[in-house]
């Protein structure tokens, strides 16, 4: 069983080749609730990319519990988010899972909870992208190059979206409630409209996992380090 220190992050991000029959033939470990929900998908790819990043949970976590990857089960909170059930550990675990396109990463905490997010780069609408910023960060975004907001977007959404998984709220809480930063090398939560003093609490780190995507780390507590256990091969084959 891995030990986690409780001043680390664990970062485990895979590359899901979504045509691949290895990536198929892993959802054997999936629970038939899991099949079910990765069946509800009428694309095919979304519903491969499901069950392929679930699958990667699983094998993750086995590493540090007593279970192996299909023996894990799971319950949820009143807000949906998964946590492991009592019986399947010996150390504290927290965990949270994020896929887009064909990358998948999951963090592993000893019981601190924790929220990550990754994106991939894509085109946004001023519209969508107004709907959800707080004004602060309307304002930053639109101080950016044209060239440099589609980014800058996907930057800052990716640090709210880990900010609210965190807290196992996901989209129940109004994402322009409170701000980041939209630096592209220092993730920072600056202010919490309804608290002056809640955005010291937190810490957030910048993720890279790989090109042509965005990511952030983010936990309510402060003096943790991310350390990257597993990363996708890059066309170099080197590690980021």
């Amino acid at each position: 069983m891995m030990p986690i220190p409780s001043s680390q992050v664990h970062l485990w991000c895979c590359h899901i080749d979504l045509g691949s029959t290895e990536a198929q033939e892993r959802h054997w470990v999936l629970s038939d609730d899991e099949r079910a929900r990765a069946d509800r998908f009428h694309d095919a790819k979304a519903r491969l990319a499901f069950a392929a990043a679930h699958s990667w949970l699983r094998h993750v976590l086995a590493l540090y519990t007593l279970a192996s990857a299909s023996q894990l089960r799971f319950v949820e909170t009143m807000f949906g988010k998964p946590i492991l059930a009592n019986g399947h550990r010996r150390q504290p675990i927290a965990f949270n899972l994020s896929h887009s396109g064909e990358l998948a990463i999951v963090a592993v905490s000893a019981g601190m909870a924790v929220g990550v997010d990754i994106e991939r780069i894509r085109p946004v609408s001023a519209e969508v992208a107004s709907g959800c910023l707080a004004p602060g960060e309307i304002t930053a975004l639109a101080a950016l190059a044209p060239a440099l907001r589609n980014e800058g977007f996907i930057r800052c959404w990716t640090r709210k979206e880990a900010c609210l998984k965190a807290i196992g709220v996901g989209l129940n809480a109004a994402p322009s409630s409170f701000e980041v930063s939209l630096d592209p090398f220092v993730a920072q939560l600056l202010a919490v409209h309804s608290d002056p003093s809640e955005a010291d609490r937190w810490q957030l780190a910048n993720l890279r996992p790989a090109p042509g995507y965005c990511g952030a780390l983010a936990a309510r507590h402060r003096g943790w380090s991310a350390i990257w256990m597993a990363r996708p091969v890059l066309a170099s084959g080197t590690l980021r």
